[in-house]
């Protein structure tokens, strides 16, 4: 709660409008929203997760084991899951407001925003086969 603190020189309080903490309820938009800024939480657990996994694969064949055996707990593999649903949101918002950061114009028309989205989809995809494949024949 803010304090009310009086302007010099003036007797008057200044409006300070109340704001509860429910705000964001109120509204679908401010629900996506908070649900989409969200989505950083699970993206932290990812990145101290991939941390660990390096430092477990410098410290040897027993370490890169334990961390592997770690991996196999189902409760790390429902968090895994759900840090994968929360980065397929982000990056669907994400690819969402690309389209709006700039104007493309082809033949004097403004594009719409679909060929760019499906474009980063198809990267997306591409760059995720290759490194599948990198992954599971090399």
């Amino acid at each position: 709660m803010t304090t009310r603190t009086q302007t010099p020189g003036s007797k008057r309080k200044p409006y300070v409008r109340e704001m509860p903490a429910s705000w964001w309820q109120r509204s679908l938009f401010y629900r996506f929203y908070m649900l989409r800024e969200g989505t950083s939480v699970p993206a932290v657990w990812f990145s101290i997760l991939l941390l660990a996994g390096i430092f477990a694969l410098r410290n040897g064949p027993e370490s890169w084991s334990g961390f592997v055996h770690f991996l196999q707990n189902p409760v790390v593999m429902l968090i895994n899951l759900i840090a994968l649903l929360a980065a397929l949101l982000h990056t669907k918002t994400w690819f969402e407001l690309a389209p709006k950061a700039s104007i493309v114009i082809v033949k004097g028309k403004k594009m719409g925003p679909e060929p760019v989205i499906t474009g980063f989809w198809c990267v997306t995809a591409v760059v995720t086969l290759v490194i599948l494949a990198i992954a599971l024949f090399l």
